[in-house]
């Protein structure tokens, strides 16, 4: 089966060290799954995350979105003196949609959960999954020897089966410690932080009360 790779792209920068980071929606062994009676249909991904034009802080998400499609838009890289030159994005053929979309699925199966995208195969037994992204930033804070680069992701999953609804907060996020701010940095920090994301969703589904408490 081929891979989509989720690259980050930098643009604004002289130099270029892209690397693709592992796709989220890749295969899952048979080992770390296990069938149950649960479906989950994935209903709506909103990005609701929030940008300023302009800001101090690097941790804050900075974006003309007059000029910008902040679809697919994760970061800004900066010099040290706090300018921006680069703007980071997700390959071309993503969104931010598509990447919290496919972390969500391969939580779930990983859960053993059956994820259906068709909705005509909703049951009874099947649990809607509202999904809105709340944050995905990537950025570098200096330290005393390198500099720290971080990632951040969070995610509100509204789950809603008959009448009953639950909410599950759900974040992923990661430091990586470089002398530099290379693009490959960057995409390091991206791919833990959507592992972690993964985790966090697994860990939140197997406990969920809707679902049935899951846990094996």
């Amino acid at each position: 089966m081929m891979l989509l790779s989720t690259c980050i792209l930098i643009t604004g920068c002289t130099t270029s060290d892209t690397h693709g980071t592992p796709n989220a929606n890749e295969a899952v062994s048979p080992d770390n799954t296990q069938s149950t009676k649960n479906t989950i249909y994935i209903g709506s991904i909103s990005d609701d995350r929030t940008f300023l034009q302009k800001s101090d802080d690097r941790s804050v998400p900075v974006l003309d979105t007059t000029k910008y499609d902040k679809s697919k838009v994760i970061g800004k890289k900066r010099s040290t003196i706090g300018l921006s030159i680069g703007t980071l994005y997700l390959d071309d053929n993503q969104t931010v949609s598509d990447f919290i979309k496919e972390s969500f699925k391969k939580a779930a199966k990983q859960s053993g959960y059956t994820v259906i995208e068709n909705k005509a195969k909703i049951d009874e037994n099947t649990v809607r999954a509202d999904i809105q992204i709340v944050r995905f930033w990537t950025w570098y804070d200096t330290g005393v020897w390198d500099i720290d680069i971080r990632a951040e992701i969070e995610n509100t999953i509204i789950l809603k089966s008959n009448d009953q609804t639950e909410k599950l907060m759900v974040k992923g996020s990661a430091i990586v410690e470089k002398p530099i701010g290379t693009d490959k940095a960057y995409n390091a920090a991206v791919d833990t932080a959507r592992d972690n994301l993964v985790k966090d969703i697994r860990s939140k589904l197997r406990k969920s009360t809707m679902l049935g408490n899951n846990e094996y």
